[in-house]
């Protein structure tokens, strides 16, 4: 449909990955500044935390990533205020919780038929 509006689609996707490909450089060269050292193992401290995000959120769903990064960054931060070794496990138990409740995530991706 795209391409029949006058769009080229290869040059299309060609865009987006470099696009994409450009802030995942950005985003590392930020992390790197931030954590003031450069490894090549730098994200693996934030991996878990990014998959809990996902899982909570549902899969292939950016609306529920976002909803997901708002309850873990807020669930982390107010139990590590409130009690620091509980803060530890709350992120997994939420996402243990959301995942009894709903087990497709927040906001699951519907697929047409």
């Amino acid at each position: 449909m795209v391409e029949a509006l006058g769009y080229r689609i290869r040059r299309l996707f060609l865009l987006v990955f470099m696009t994409g490909s450009a802030l995942a450089g950005l985003g590392g060269v930020m992390w790197g500044l931030y954590q003031e050292t450069i490894t090549s193992h730098m994200g693996s401290e934030i991996m878990v935390l990014v998959f809990v995000v996902v899982i909570i959120g549902g899969l292939g769903s950016v609306e529920g990533c976002f909803i997901g990064a708002l309850l873990v960054g807020l669930l982390s931060n107010y139990m590590a205020f409130l009690a620091p070794k509980a803060a530890l496990v709350s992120t997994i138990a939420l996402m243990v919780c959301v995942l009894m409740w709903r087990p497709q995530g927040l906001y699951p991706v519907v697929k047409a038929k």
